[in-house]
């Protein structure tokens, strides 16, 4: 509940919000916190039946600003680069305080990929899942390719990162001190292979979890572009391939039910270019390491048990094992 001399009480109630996002000139406002990993909330006008999107960042927090702003410049970027399309949709930035602390962005709503993930892996519902992962791949393919940068990527980038995760998963159980050092060892062999050396930098999601693609009707509505940058193309798909190993194994019992899906989901975002079988090869071979990657960021979460976070954190180090 705000409390009426609260920063956040006053941006609800302030006439900028309300002409935004088109409210009625007198509203009658309803707060909702909604799970996330900052605060975030729903506003919805009684009178204009109007609702929007509002994330807290705290007061302070130059970090949590900087996502913020970073959030903000990407969601228009990536509005404008797709334009209307019947079959997607990014979520409009609509306002932001002065101060940085509150971001206001378009309410869209739909049913999350995850929920076709889960249906596919506990009860083999197949045919719905390759159609939502078919438009995520058509997503991916027009933001990356519009983007293409003549940098290449960076190595040490995605090693960092892989280290972070492991040790983030290491403190939760997913790895003894000795196995940690393990794989710290084989992260730094595998990123000094020059599998992504060559690879051009491209604008991608960079929270590619599957809570934020939402699907109404025939249209994909794309959310929370606050972690976005420009990366390996493969950073997306890498994500959502752990993703659906994850689900794959937490509602199917087999985390290779994941696998025509993963190769479903490169498939027909390699035709999206050219030489659909050669980029294919290109994409697929830099994989793992992305897996790998966003199996350690899963595992980091302390809703899930030692016992699955050291599942987790085994087949994360088969992907890397598998660079050899």
């Amino acid at each position: 509940m705000m409390h009426g001399r609260s920063r956040l009480y006053h941006y609800v109630k302030s006439r900028r919000l309300a002409d935004k996002a088109g409210f009625d000139r007198h509203p009658d406002l309803h707060v909702r916190q909604l799970a996330g990993s900052h605060n975030v909330y729903l506003v919805y006008d009684g009178r204009s039946h109007r609702k929007c999107i509002l994330k807290s960042f705290g007061e302070g927090d130059r970090k949590s600003i900087g996502h913020m702003e970073n959030e903000f410049k990407r969601l228009r970027q990536a509005g404008r680069m797709i334009g209307r399309r019947s079959w997607l949709h990014v979520a409009r930035p609509l306002c932001k305080s002065g101060d940085g602390d509150f971001f206001v962005e378009e309410f869209v709503s739909g049913r999350a990929l995850g929920d076709y993930m889960k249906e596919a892996m506990a009860h083999g519902r197949k045919m719905g899942l390759y159609e939502k992962l078919t438009m995520l791949a058509g997503f991916f393919a027009l933001m990356h390719k519009k983007t293409e940068r003549s940098s290449h990527v960076t190595p040490s980038n995605i090693r960092d990162e892989l280290k972070k995760h492991a040790r983030q998963a290491s403190r939760g159980g997913a790895f003894t001190p000795h196995e940690l050092k393990s794989m710290e060892q084989l992260v730094d062999k595998v990123t000094s292979y020059g599998i992504i050396s060559k690879a051009r930098k491209g604008l991608v999601h960079g929270d590619a979890n599957p809570s934020n693609f939402l699907y109404d009707d025939d249209r994909l509505n794309v959310i929370d572009m606050e972690r976005s940058g420009y990366r390996d193309p493969v950073y997306d798909l890498g994500m959502m391939a752990g993703e659906l190993c994850h689900y794959a194994m937490k509602y199917g019992g087999d985390p290779y039910k994941a696998d025509p899906f993963i190769g479903h989901l490169y498939w027909t975002y390699a035709g999206n270019f050219k030489d659909q079988h050669g980029t294919f090869i290109r994409l697929t071979k830099r994989n793992p390491l992305y897996m790998a990657n966003s199996l350690l960021r899963i595992a980091r979460h302390p809703f899930f048990s030692p016992e699955y976070k050291r599942r987790l954190a085994y087949h994360a180090r088969v992907c890397l094992e598998s660079l050899k």
